[in-house]
């Protein structure tokens, strides 16, 4: 095995654990502002408070994790992307049911948990059709002709 390979596989590795230690983090980093969110409103806000925490964390997340797809989306991009957001979706599962767990009350908003996967597929299929960003995720040439994501080369010989 090569040391371009090594180190390709050891960046989908990371790909594939991070996000699930963040879906871990994401639950503690909930249950400790929800006491705060919960102050800061009545009794008849206490749900919102607790889902719209989770919420808010799960932008937050979502959208670093896009960012930093982009800016390292490894030697086969498509792949990376994939890994990140089957991973992304795990981890906030993970979250949510961890968050659970670990006190009460409990997400009544399901889809609060999944703001973090779906805001990392915005962010990415957002730099993915800019032109500053876009490029990052072409695959390049290993000189056997034009490689796929190379519009500039379609239709040429």
């Amino acid at each position: 095995m090569s040391e371009n390979e090594r180190q390709g596989l050891s960046g989908e590795i990371l790909a594939l654990v991070l996000p699930l230690v963040l879906g871990v983090v994401l639950a503690v980093a909930w249950r400790l502002l929800v006491p705060v969110t919960k102050s800061l409103g009545d009794e008849q806000e206490l749900q919102a408070a607790v889902d719209g925490t989770l919420a808010g964390l799960g932008l937050l997340v979502g959208l670093v994790v896009g960012v930093v797809t982009l800016l390292r989306p490894g030697a086969v991009p498509l792949r990376r992307v994939f890994v990140v957001l089957v991973t992304s979706t795990v981890g906030g599962v993970i979250s949510w049911l961890l968050g659970n767990q670990m006190g009460s009350p409990v997400l009544t908003a399901d889809g609060a948990a999944f703001l973090w996967p779906a805001t990392t597929s915005v962010v990415v299929m957002i730099g993915a059709i800019l032109p500053w960003t876009s490029h990052r995720l072409e695959v390049p040439s290993q000189g056997r002709g034009p490689g796929l994501g190379q519009p500039h080369q379609v239709g040429r010989r």
